[in-house]
């Protein structure tokens, strides 16, 4: 673009705009990390004023925020789809596989975390306390999604750990944990590998009979 010359505004939508801002984030966080990330930066990169960006974000912390929103949201989308399969015929959990299920939905999880590993590696390498509350509140719909599920499986008889409920936030929270120590180190993931060990840490959490080993018998004296 010659020198002195006006870049021409293009008229968007409010969504569109919002999502020019959202590409915006990732790319600059990113490129440059987000402590150093600066408002102009990414006002910049989605190619607006910093006037315009504060009237969709109040911060960078909120933008970040609103990423992990999006990539909650996707795992929302795709739990609830999971947790429908075989109960839209009958309308209720009476013929639902109750393992299988889980285990479509951590495989789903996991896949999930790994194709978005450069988001983890912003939010929970160089994010701040505002951001990483943001995030711990988006990652909670997701908790009391499945924890719900696996209440239901227990008064089915598909789980027998003492606390269901309790035995799935702590493997989530192990779980999330561990991929984020993979993820940080920005080696290369072996994603089955990840997604058999994460089964079987709740397989056993939870009370699957086949998956737990037979309690050793006291020598006779």
């Amino acid at each position: 673009m010659p020198p002195g010359t006006r870049r021409k505004r293009v008229a968007k939508s409010q969504d569109d705009r919002r999502q020019d801002i959202l590409r915006a984030g990732e790319e600059v966080f990113r490129d440059v990390g987000f402590n150093q990330a600066t408002i102009t930066d990414l006002a910049a990169a989605a190619e607006i004023g910093k006037g315009t960006f504060y009237l969709y974000f109040d911060s960078k912390d909120h933008l970040l925020g609103a990423l992990w929103e999006r990539y909650v949201d996707a795992i929302v989308t795709t739990t609830r789809s999971i947790l429908g399969e075989g109960t839209e015929s009958t309308g209720s959990r009476e013929n639902t596989d109750w393992w299988p299920t889980v285990d479509r939905l951590l495989t789903a999880l996991v896949q999930h975390a790994v194709r978005n590993a450069e988001l983890h590696r912003v939010v929970y390498g160089s994010a701040n306390a505002a951001s990483l509350e943001i995030c711990k509140q988006a990652n909670q719909r997701v908790i009391d999604l499945i924890c719900a599920f696996v209440s239901e499986g227990a008064q089915a008889g598909a789980f027998s750990a003492l606390d269901p409920g309790a035995a799935f936030r702590m493997v989530y929270h192990a779980v999330d944990g561990f991929l984020d120590d993979l993820i940080s180190t920005g080696a290369p993931i072996d994603t089955g590998r990840v997604v058999g060990q994460v089964l079987e840490l709740t397989h056993r959490a939870l009370g699957d009979p086949g998956a737990l080993p037979l309690p050793r018998q006291p020598k006779e004296r």
